[in-house]
């Protein structure tokens, strides 16, 4: 834009930098030379220059979708574009094919999933919202129709949302390569590619992601995906490569970072059993995670991930002994870092620190297979190769430290190495395949106030990205001009190859840094002074020196300055394996590690005295290395077709809805997107398609409006007037220059300022003549009102006279009848009073009245019961007295039914016995008590006798008393202890007696229970006995449903005897007329029978032998005996009664009956004893060979029917009364042969393959479909009510045997009369008695039915998607107004234009007549017409829905008026179509419709979400309401959409429900089957289903026996059918 192109005027819209939001908005309040004076949105006025004051974009809420659109594309533009979108949760963003995607931090499951994948698949970029799907489709479909690599170069900062953004474009990827929710399951039941390329990200996320400051899951390297794809778009294959793994983080994490995700995933998901075995403890027990305090992240359970990483390693192909292995490995990555070093002796040297040093020594060497003692010297020493030879050089703690450190990266570098390797081979890359897609995730450009050697190579990536990224958008640009057909030939392109000389190119940074590396002793600092004396360097307008770093260097990228600090440059470029640690670990036990550390020898080169290399590691650098991936990655893309999408995180804090423009501004210029715009501007920044362009500045030039130009030369004209140059025209757009756009605007602003003056004028000028007629009329209303008044005045006087004597009149009036009311009331209240005194004495009488009654009552009702009481009394002493007698007759009936029991007697006896025993022990218990008590009163006796002696004796012995004074004393203690002895016994007789007694009682309880036990069993008897009798009973039912079922065979056999009545017919005349001939035969063969053993002769003269009729019957009965046996034999029983032909006299002798019995033929079953028949006759043969041939001849000639009625119904045989001919006429054939009942026959099937190849061959043809769908639903129908499984419950009672006989045997031989089986089972066509029941169908019948059932489940959606196919090109421009539909035209464009908004809605509406006519000219089911016009209707809904939500430009206000005029024309032709046929379709349309009458709705800001959910739109979900409101745009009016309130509540309200199962606002087609066959078979008719139909002309050809001449009889049916 330049100074001297005036651009802005009073009130224009601009942005100005700010140092905090890098851009705010201000309006231009005055004008001064190039000065601009500004006022902002917060009041503040401030001045500027006119070029730094860029224009604001037209004030688009939501921002727009391509920000190409954008009528002035610069940096304020692109960032609130950003911002509007990223605030309304539309993250995804268009710059041309360049998708921007910003990082929500919030989960928005309604933009993902399987039914977003389905809306994009095949859509073209551009057609629907902005989405990541859109750019993994387009590479896709690119992919498939040229067959051309497409590239996916994923790109953004730490935390921008790289990582789940590659992730989602393998799911799509996968997704159109056939992968499914549960997998494709391929030939060996593992995995498929699709699986695993999918299951490989969370096994690289566990073991190369890491939470950083700005990420909690931050990919620490560059990983590029190229997923195969084989000619039929089918994933075949997969490879993955990784880029600069991040080693330092392994031993050095600062806080509060973490390390790798699986040292933590390890520590806390292995099992205890694990644990053990991999000597793990905590996280925080080890250094190498310690250095921070982070541990946990929000949301992650680290033993949940873990269990997802050892899934993910089993699905990639990883057995479980590498799985082991690698874990056994991290955890020894772990252990080492714990392992310290303290100096040794001089200090020069170093040991590991005694007690947790050794020991984590130990633990190491064993988790890696190696000896303690090496792995020790390996850390502590380092052997140099020379001349004289190695030389051990021990290792201070500090450099030590650095050599465990230094071999914990390269073991984990390794084993990354390693597992992306096998993950490859797992995959399997297809090297033969059609084409592939690329997905690169590599890191974005990274400038932070210390930037080191990481830095500096994700900085080269990028650089080299970014030269890709421009040529790539020159080129986009190029390929659009040429498209346009416009020169632009002197667009100059700016590239960055500058930059990559000054860092890749030769003696450019990395090799210098190579270069510095060969030197032991080189630090930082010289590398610095090397670069800053290297003429490349020194003359590069990129590369300068900072002014107060000595050791770095600053080079200018695109994106901006960054220094580089060279302090660990040297080290982290050198990528060796120590000699020792090579050597130590390629010798390990463990395997895993060995082939890790395995190197091929590769012997030193020698040097200048011809000996051997005296280094004691491989130099290999890492800037070396990156560079030729980089080449090898540029060399792939470039021969690829890119694709960009550009991740943008939008704050630091990781917070949803929170939008920093500093830092997303400097991700767009770090992301390349500001370069991109710059390298638009260079051209045409401005481009407009020429309808838009028209729309916009036709004010420019009205007049043109009124012409019949097409936009194109409206366009030019416009361009013209206003004087333009540089400018190009296209073929379908207008390209501006820089700037240009501005100055239109400029003019159109004037024009329409100054066409506003003229308004302005034209209205003051109109309201000052409204104001003065506005006073005139207040001056004549003012007159009138003043001449009203004194009127009124006037009126007032004579209205107060009139009143005085009103007053008086009432008030005299109100004197008289105050003394007449008075009266009144004495004369009323003197009756009141006489009238209650005489009410209230008839009131206490009735009271007395009613209180004698009451007592009456309550006296009466006292008698009754106290009657009633004595008479239950005496009731209940009866009964008691009668159920004593019961009880006790039963009590008899018991006892004796236990004294007729052995066991029971058996028992009784025993126990006798024992009570006999017990009551013997008892007795001899109480003699011995008794004993006892005998002796102590012996004893007593003895004491009282020695008493009294004593005192005899006392006197006598005075003398002596002294001396026996102690013999006596002592005689007395003998008998004292006597005494107490016998008291003792007696005790112990008294406890033993009570013991025995104990012992009685419990025998007798266990003898009273054994009773008891016995009475059980005696119930159990009885129990036994009812339980027989049960059995009894259902053995009896059992005998009864058997006899039943034998009923039924009989009803069978019943059936087959009047199949074989149409052959036992056609023998009757013919038996009728041999039965002369029978006679004499019959006497022949009685005379020949007269010879023992020999064969009978034929008949004299020639007649035929007697047995050929008896023959025949023989062979029928044969026939008949393998169906029914028992009807067989009662049969064969009465035939051979009744043709006994010579019958003896009834005196004759028995050998003369058994003689002729003997000459009777036998007409017996295979089953029967045989008889006395002879040997078949030449009679007998051939008129076994007629039955035959008469048989071939039937079969022949049901076979020819067969194929005529199959023949007929393969062509459209059409409708008879509305009927459809072909059902009516199967069924009345398959009735009339009798195909029901058959239990094998062809002609069901040869049916169903008539119809099913007749629908395939026309199954997109709706009129041929309509006319089948019909057949078989009508014909599903019949068979319905017309045909029931095979049962016997059809007779309620069998005859007997010689009745039944003679029945059938009258059928088969005699005359048909009035009471036979023919008569009562009457012909189902032309009359009868009973007329036809339901008929008893076989298996093929049954399965006939289910197979016509299938046929309607198949031709109904077959219609259906037949009319989806022809409606869905049309219903995408029923959505969107067509162009130059919102501008106003004058003239006969006017008219084209409205016959091409109507076209559409026309076709669509055409195809429904087409299908309505089709529908009723077939005589469809209206049931069925319903359900599919109510289908079509719901897809139309979902398809207009989901495009207008996922197409911002259909969210207008003239696109809603554009889609409800449409829908009127829907709502007129249901009306006029008519319900029978389409019911309540409208109601399908509810979604599109309330959708479109929000568009349309006027003051949105003002409604309320109460309003909008529960009046507006009730069936709108919050999450459809909250995306049309964000999309919804006024092209017409520019009005707003709802308020910021109510979108902040709608916002909330989706945050509250963002659990719940489904989360899209897009609508799912239902392609279910919309009805059952009940209910369709429910509501069909009979009418006119069984009359008489016309034989068709196929089955009348060649028929000249009448065999479809039944299908003119009417069908007759029964009371039961009825």
């Amino acid at each position: 834009m330049g100074s001297d192109t005036v651009v802005h005027t009073v009130g224009t819209k601009v942005w100005i930098r700010d140092e905090e939001e890098s851009w705010k908005k201000a309006e231009v309040i005055r004008v001064e030379n190039d000065q601009l004076l500004l006022r902002t949105e917060s009041g503040e006025e401030t001045k500027c220059k006119a070029e730094d004051a860029p224009l604001q974009n037209p004030d688009t809420r939501g921002g727009v979708e391509d920000m190409t659109r954008l009528p002035y594309l610069h940096e304020p533009g692109v960032m609130w574009n950003l911002r509007s979108r990223y605030m309304l949760d539309d993250i995804y963003t268009y710059t041309g094919t360049i998708l921007i995607a910003v990082n929500p931090f919030a989960s928005l499951p309604h933009l993902y999933g399987a039914h977003m994948m389905d809306q994009y698949r095949g859509a073209d970029l551009g057609e629907l919202s902005p989405h990541v799907y859109a750019i993994a489709d387009a590479a896709y479909r690119q992919m498939r129709k040229e067959m051309k690599g497409q590239s996916i170069l994923v790109s953004g900062e730490s935390g921008a949302g790289k990582t789940e953004t590659s992730k989602l474009i393998m799911k799509y990827l996968a997704y159109m390569g056939g992968y499914k929710e549960s997998g494709r399951e391929g030939g060996k039941g593992g995995p498929s590619v699709e699986e695993q390329v999918l299951e490989s990200n969370p096994l690289l996320e566990a073991f190369g992601n890491a939470k950083t400051v700005r990420n909690n899951n931050s990919s620490r390297f560059g990983k590029y995906v190229e997923i195969n794809f084989n000619k039929d778009g089918v994933i075949s294959g997969a490879a993955i490569r990784t880029y600069l793994l991040e080693r330092s983080r392994v031993v050095a994490v600062n806080n509060p970072e973490r390390n790798y995700h699986i040292f933590y995933q390890l520590c806390e998901g292995a099992s205890v059993e694990q644990r053990a075995r991999w000597k793990l403890s905590a996280a925080a027990d080890y250094f190498y995670l310690n250095q921070s305090t982070c541990f946990e992240l929000p949301g992650v359970n680290n033993a949940e991930e873990f269990k997802c990483t050892v899934h993910a390693m089993t699905r990639v192909g990883i057995p479980e002994a590498d799985q082991e292995a690698i874990f056994r490995t991290v955890s020894a990555i772990l252990a080492l870092g714990n392992i310290s070093f303290v100096a040794a002796g001089d200090g020069e040297s170093s040991v590991p620190q005694p007690g947790k040093g050794e020991q984590y020594l130990a633990t190491t060497a064993e988790l890696l297979g190696v000896d303690k003692e090496g792995l020790c010297k390996a850390l502590t020493t380092r052997t140099r190769q020379t001349p004289e030879g190695p030389i051990v050089s021990p290792l201070d703690a500090k450099a030590a430290t650095e050599n465990r450190d230094s071999l914990a990266k390269v073991i984990y570098a390794k084993m990354f190495d390693w597992l992306v390797a096998r993950i490859n081979n797992a995959i399997g890359e297809d090297l033969n395949c059609a084409a592939s897609v690329g997905v690169l995730d590599i890191y974005g450009f990274e400038s932070f106030q210390y930037n080191d050697f990481e830095q500096f190579c994700i900085n080269l990536a990028n650089e080299k990205l970014q030269q890709h990224f421009n040529q790539h958008v020159f080129k986009m640009e190029q390929a659009e001009y040429e498209r346009e057909k416009i020169d632009w030939s002197y667009i100059q392109f700016v590239d960055n190859q500058d930059v990559l000389d000054l860092i890749e190119g030769k003696m450019g940074i990395l090799d210098l840094l190579d270069e510095q590396c060969r030197f032991p002793t080189a630090t930082g600092a010289d590398l610095a002074q090397k670069l800053f004396s290297s003429n490349l360097c020194k003359d590069s307008k990129r590369f300068s020196k900072p002014k107060r770093l000595v050791s770095a260097f600053t080079i200018d990228h695109y994106a901006g300055d960054v220094t580089y600090e060279c302090a660990n440059f040297l080290d982290k470029n050198k990528d060796f394996v120590v000699a020792e640690h090579q050597s130590l670990l390629g010798s390990a036990s463990l395997k895993f590690v060995a082939e890790l550390f395995y190197e091929a020898p590769v012997e030193a080169a020698p040097d200048a005295k011809g000996g051997k290399g005296l280094k004691g590691f491989k130099f290999n650098s890492v800037g070396s290395q990156f560079k030729k991936q980089l080449a090898d990655l540029m060399t792939q893309l470039h021969a690829m077709e890119p694709h960009y999408i550009r991740c943008i995180k939008p704050n630091s804090v990781n917070k949803p809805a929170l939008f920093e423009n500093k830092n997303s501004l400097h991700q767009l210029r770090c992301g390349g997107v500001l370069e991109a715009v710059r390298i638009s501007c260079a051209g045409f920044p401005s481009k407009r398609p020429y309808p838009d362009f028209v729309d916009h500045f036709w004010p420019l030039a009205p007049e043109l409006l009124r012409t019949d130009l097409d936009d194109q030369e409206i366009s030019k004209r416009i361009i013209e007037k206003t004087g333009l140059a540089g400018y190009q025209l296209g073929e379908t757009k207008v390209f501006l220059r820089a700037g240009q756009m501005a100055q239109m605007d400029k003019l159109r602003t004037d024009k329409l300022n100054s066409a506003a003056i003229r308004i302005q004028r034209s209205v003051r000028g109109y309201l000052a003549r409204k104001h003065y007629l506005q006073a005139m009329q207040r001056v004549l209303l003012l007159q009138s009102c003043v001449r009203a008044y004194f009127a009124r005045m006037e009126y007032k006087h004579m209205r107060e006279t009139k009143a005085a004597i009103t007053i008086q009149r009432f008030y005299r009036g109100y004197a008289a009848r105050k003394e007449y009311q008075k009266s009144y009331r004495l004369v009323l209240l003197l009756q009141s009073m006489w009238r209650g005194r005489t009410a209230r004495q008839r009131f206490e009488h009735m009271r007395r009245l009613h209180a004698s009654v009451t007592i009456q009552n309550t006296y009466r009702a006292y008698r009754a019961r106290a009657d009633y009481e004595s008479q239950r009394q005496a009731a209940l002493v009866f009964q008691c007295a009668f159920r004593a007698k019961a009880a006790k007759r039963a009590l008899r009936q018991l006892r004796a039914d236990a004294r007729e029991s052995s066991k029971l007697l058996e028992d009784k006896k025993a126990l006798e016995v024992k009570v006999h025993e017990l009551q013997a022990t008892l007795e001899v218990v109480q003699k011995q008590r008794n004993e006892l008590r005998q002796q102590i009163k012996d004893e007593k006796a003895a004491l009282a006798d020695s008493e009294r002696k004593c005192k005899e004796l006392e006197g006598e012995k005075a003398a002596l008393a002294a001396q026996a004074a102690v013999a006596t004393a002592a005689e007395l203690e003998a008998i004292k202890s006597a005494r107490e002895r016998a008291e003792g016994e007696a005790e112990s007789l008294k406890t033993q007696l009570a013991e025995l007694t104990e012992r009685a009682a419990k025998e007798k309880a266990e003898l009273e229970k054994k009773l008891a036990s016995a009475r059980d069993w005696i119930d159990r008897q009885m129990n036994e006995r009812s339980d027989i009798e049960k059995k009894f009973h259902a053995m009896k039912d059992d005998l009864i449903t058997r006899l039943q079922n034998a009923c039924g065979q009989r009803d069978e056999a019943r059936a087959q005897v009047l199949e074989l009545q149409a052959e036992m017919e056609k023998m009757r005349e013919s038996l009728t007329v041999k039965e002369r001939q029978l006679t004499l035969a019959s006497a022949a063969a009685a005379a020949a029978a007269v010879a023992p053993a020999s064969s009978p002769a034929p008949a004299a003269n020639g007649a035929p032998a007697a047995s050929t009729p008896a023959t025949e019957g023989s062979r029928l009965m044969e026939n008949f005996a393998k169906r029914a046996p028992g009807y067989a034999k009662a049969i064969s029983d009465s035939m051979s009664t009744i043709l006994s032909f010579n019958t003896p006299p009834p005196g004759s002798r028995p050998g003369r009956e058994e003689e002729a019995g003997a000459r009777t033929p036998d007409i017996r079953t295979p089953g029967m004893t045989p008889g006395a028949a002879g040997p078949e006759t030449e009679t007998e043969r051939k008129m076994r060979e007629l039955q035959a041939k008469q048989q071939q001849l039937i079969q022949e000639k049901r076979k020819q029917e067969e194929e005529r009625l199959l023949s007929a119904i393969s062509g459209n045989l059409g409708f008879h009364k509305g009927r459809p001919l072909a059902a009516v006429i199967v069924f009345r054939c398959c009735l009339q042969w009798r195909s029901f009942q058959a239990d094998r026959t062809s002609l069901f099937d040869r049916i169903i393959g008539v119809i099913g190849s007749q629908i395939e061959r026309q199954q997109d043809d709706n009129a041929f479909l309509a006319y089948w769908l019909t057949n078989t639903v009508t014909l599903l129908h019949m068979l319905q009510k017309n045909v029931k499984p095979a049962s016997g419950s059809q007779y309620t009672r069998r005859p007997s045997t010689a009745s039944a006989a003679r029945g059938v045997f009258g059928t088969l031989f005699g005359r048909q009369g009035p009471s036979t089986l023919a008569h009562a089972e009457a012909s189902i066509h032309g009359g009868g008695v009973g007329g036809f029941k339901q008929v008893e169908a076989k298996y093929p019948a049954l399965l006939f039915k289910q197979q016509l059932d299938a046929f309607v489940q198949k031709i109904f959606p077959m219609m259906r998607d037949n009319v989806k196919k022809q409606i869905t090109p049309m219903l995408a421009n029923c959505i969107h107004t067509p162009k130059g539909h919102t501008r106003a035209r004058g003239s006969s464009a006017d008219q084209g234009a409205q016959a091409a908004l109507n076209k559409s809605w026309s076709d669509i509406l055409g195809v429904l007549d087409s299908l309505l006519t089709t529908v009723k000219d077939n005589n469809v089911p209206k049931v069925l017409v319903q359900a599919l016009f109510k289908q079509l209707f719901s897809f139309m809904n979902v398809q207009l829905f989901n495009q207008l939500l996922l197409r911002r430009e259909c969210c207008s206000f003239s696109n809603g008026e554009y889609v409800k005029t449409g829908l009127t024309q829907v709502e007129n032709w249901i009306q006029s179509a008519g319900l029978e046929y389409v019911a309540d379709s409208w109601d399908e349309l509810k979604f599109i419709r309330q959708a479109v009458t929000f568009l349309v709705i006027g003051n949105k800001p003002k409604k309320s979400l109460e309003e909008i959910t529960t009046d507006l739109c009730p069936v709108l979900s919050i999450q459809q309401l909250y995306r049309i409101s964000t999309m919804y745009w006024d092209d017409r009016y520019n009005t707003e959409t709802v308020s910021a309130e109510v979108l902040a509540r709608m916002k909330q309200q989706m945050q509250d429900i963002n659990s719940s199962s489904s989360h899209s606002f897009l609508l799912d087609d239902d392609s279910t089957l919309p009805f059952s066959a009940p209910e369709v078979l429910g509501a069909m008719d009979d009418k006119d289903l069984y009359v008489g139909v016309p034989v068709p002309e196929p089955l009348r050809e060649g028929d000249t026996s009448g065999g479809f001449a039944f299908l003119e009889k009417e069908m007759r049916f029964s009371q039961l059918q009825q």
